[in-house]
């Protein structure tokens, strides 16, 4: 389903450049956005004062923050409030505003940010308006909770990196990795050399559906969701919510499956692998990519633009590379796993304990056995493991339970602190993705110079070590 006026590979580059040398809101893709000046507008937090929350976006990923995370943290310590929500489709905001009780709703994010009352905002809406929200927001002196992906492109994260240093808001990418206690525990392992070098991790995240992949229900198109409500440009702002993408005639199928469209999202690399991603880079350390490779395809499900299967390659300065697997038309995924010279660590995934399935015809909910990191040995490097490991040969890595993205961001806008998943951990996830999309797209192998945070115009050359008396 390529669309005709998608833009080349040169056009998309040539936004990619001139967004990183001004992003003026005026020029380029921006110039279709609504036009906004943001003014610094936000009260300073007393100490007992409650937090009020604007949610911008009101869909699936909202409702699942809100029943989560934010209600959690509402019912434990009650010390923030849900103000105001935002959606451009009626139906969405209204039961938005009747889950949450929120005071204020507001069809037009703008008028969201203007208030001065409200201190933080929710930003779960398409990829392609993420980086104007957020930078727009920290702009009026808002705290952002901005859902994965950070942005749509690698020259709007160094962007907002810049915005949010320049502002000092505090921000927070909603996305899985940073907030797992278990991961830093293995970045701890690894830094003490216990496993030898590392030299590559695997990452996968899969999923299958006789529907397809992103193919959500659509209201009153044989579908039980919401089956009265109307979709219609009478009760969808079509115009905001294609914001800075491509105009398109209205569409509910483009709305409501956005993901399956290169104009809004970039498919299993966004969705998916930004979370796992955000995992290995917890475990093997945060940095930026030197080159990237994407391949796959449309191999199943052919009513979309992004592929159904993907691969991404990357490489780091560390010497070490990263595989990135994402299929939505099998559903059995591999650990992840990394890889060193003397050992490999994988992270088991949850475990259903004792009779799950009788414990779910009485009613109980089945306990979760949790995560650990299990470490096995190279049997050629058996020795050096077992004297860097006390003698063991297997070493288990377990921790406490973690705390959620939603509760340091709240902390942090209390006391000025730093989240876990911050901007530039962000930023530097955000690069290899979206670099791995454009390789996709283009065909082409993508480079970066971490050192001076560039995208280049042809990969590097791999170093060689020769004997000294070659």
């Amino acid at each position: 389903m390529t669309d005709k006026r998608r833009p080349s590979r040169r056009e998309f580059l040539g936004k990619q450049a001139s967004l990183a040398a001004s992003l003026s809101l005026a020029s380029g893709a921006y110039a279709k956005a609504p036009k906004f000046t943001p003014k610094a507008n936000t009260r300073v937090l007393g100490a007992n004062d409650r937090i009020n929350l604007g949610f911008i976006g009101n869909g699936m990923q909202f409702h699942a923050l809100v029943e989560g995370a934010f209600r959690t943290r509402k019912q434990q310590k009650n010390d923030f409030e849900f103000a105001a929500v935002c959606d451009v489709w009626e139906p969405r905001l209204k039961y938005a505003q009747e889950q949450t009780k929120a005071e204020k709703t507001y069809r037009d994010y703008r008028e969201l940010l203007s208030n001065p009352d409200i201190d933080g905002v929710v930003i779960a809406v398409p990829d392609q308006w993420h980086f104007l929200m957020a930078s727009q927001a920290c702009q009026c002196g808002k705290d952002v909770y901005l859902e994965k992906p950070m942005t749509y492109t690698v020259a709007e994260a160094a962007k907002l990196n810049e915005i949010v240093g320049d502002t000092k808001r505090v921000l927070q990418v909603g996305g899985t990795g940073p907030s797992t206690r278990l991961y830093w525990k293995v970045n701890e392992y690894i830094r003490s050399g216990k496993m030898g070098k590392v030299v590559w991790g695997l990452i996968s995240y899969n999923r299958n559906t006789r529907e397809g992949m992103w193919d959500y229900p659509i209201p009153g198109v044989g579908s039980d969701h919401w089956p009265d409500a109307e979709v219609s440009p009478k009760n969808l702002d079509w115009e905001m919510w294609l914001g800075p993408a491509p105009h398109r005639k209205f569409s509910k199928e483009r709305y409501f499956r956005w993901r399956k469209y290169w104009d809004y999202s970039g498919g299993n690399a966004t969705d998916l692998l930004y979370h796992r991603l955000g995992m290995m880079s917890t475990m093997i350390g945060f940095d930026f990519p030197t080159r990237v490779v994407g391949t796959g395809g449309i191999y199943v499900q052919k009513n979309r633009e992004v592929p159904d299967t993907y691969m991404t390659l990357i490489e780091y300065p560390g010497e070490y590379a990263v595989n990135m697997v994402s299929c939505m038309a099998n559903s059995r995924s591999v650990p992840m796993t990394v890889y060193s010279n003397w050992a490999t660590l994988e992270i088991t995934e949850p475990q259903m304990a004792g009779n799950a399935m009788g414990d779910q015809r009485r009613g109980a909910a089945a306990p979760r056995r949790p995560q650990v990191g299990l470490v096995r040995p190279e049997r050629t490097f058996l020795k050096e493991f077992q004297e860097a490991n006390d003698g063991k040969t297997e070493v288990v890595i377990e921790s406490e339970p973690s705390k959620s993205l939603a509760d340091d961001w709240l902390d942090c806008m209390r006391n000025r602190g730093t989240p876990v998943y911050n901007v530039l951990r962000g930023y530097q996830v955000m690069t290899a993705i979206a670099l791995g999309v454009e390789s996709y797209r283009s065909g082409k192998v993508m480079a970066f110079d971490p050192a001076t945070q560039r995208v280049l115009s042809s990969p590097p050359s791999h170093k060689e070590y020769l004997p000294a008396d070659a």
